[in-house]
């Protein structure tokens, strides 16, 4: 079995919210706060830290949500404005939605050789709706979902309940994943034979398999056949 994450491994999760943000701010570029770094530096801080209330409990879904988009703001917002304006900005991010161009080459290979799932942090109905809108859902025998388990990378139950749906032992399975800690290192403590997708090339230190593009995971599974 090859699991993949999703966002930042196959989806360009990243570039598609700079290009959503800075759509949106220009609409709104004269309530929006200050950025001096940035409106993509901003907003990605913004994230960070509500979705760090949302893991602790501070925040439902809802909850997160209005908060990412009122803390953009120089006033309050209502919980309408809130709504509004984040469904706005949504439909900007989903306009962006796509692969990295090493994708589609990796999974027509791969799914020749073992049954390929995902294993992904985030919210069912997006994580569903991104697999559509991008054409890859089929390659896909089952999602594994932070919401549906009740636990995010890098918390074990997530990669539990997905070893527990394919009926393999960790050391069966390839994990690969953009995150060097709660993608390969989580996995690996496992016993998965997790890979770090490095495609931003980064110094960080991992005692797990790296490689630059899905090319790498591509010739390590081979290998082995």
């Amino acid at each position: 079995m090859i699991f993949f994450d999703l966002d930042n491994t196959l989806l360009d999760h990243d570039g598609a919210e700079q290009d959503a943000i800075r759509d949106f701010a220009k609409r709104y570029c004269d309530d929006i706060i200050d950025c001096p770094d940035g409106i993509e530096t901003m907003w990605r801080a913004i994230t960070d830290e509500k979705r760090r209330q949302w893991r602790a409990g501070a925040l439902n879904f809802e909850g997160l949500r209005r908060a990412r988009i009122s803390a953009l703001f120089r006033r309050p917002l209502s919980e309408e404005q809130a709504d509004r304006l984040i469904a706005e900005y949504y439909e900007h991010y989903r306009q962006y939605w796509r692969l990295f161009p090493d994708v589609l080459p990796a999974l027509e290979k791969l799914r020749d050789v073992e049954p390929l799932a995902i294993i992904t942090n985030g919210f069912t109905y997006h994580q569903e709706a991104k697999l559509q809108a991008t054409g890859i859902r089929e390659f896909f025998s089952y999602l594994v979902i932070s919401e549906q388990v009740g636990a995010a990378k890098p918390d074990p139950r997530i990669f539990q309940r997905a070893l527990k749906q394919s009926g393999k032992q960790a050391h069966e399975c390839w994990y690969i994943g953009n995150h060097p800690h709660n993608d390969a290192m989580a996995a690996s403590q496992l016993g998965f034979k997790a890979v770090w997708l490095n495609r931003q090339k980064l110094d960080t230190k991992v005692s797990t398999r790296v490689v630059r593009s899905l090319d790498g995971l591509v010739d390590l599974v081979t290998v082995h056949y």
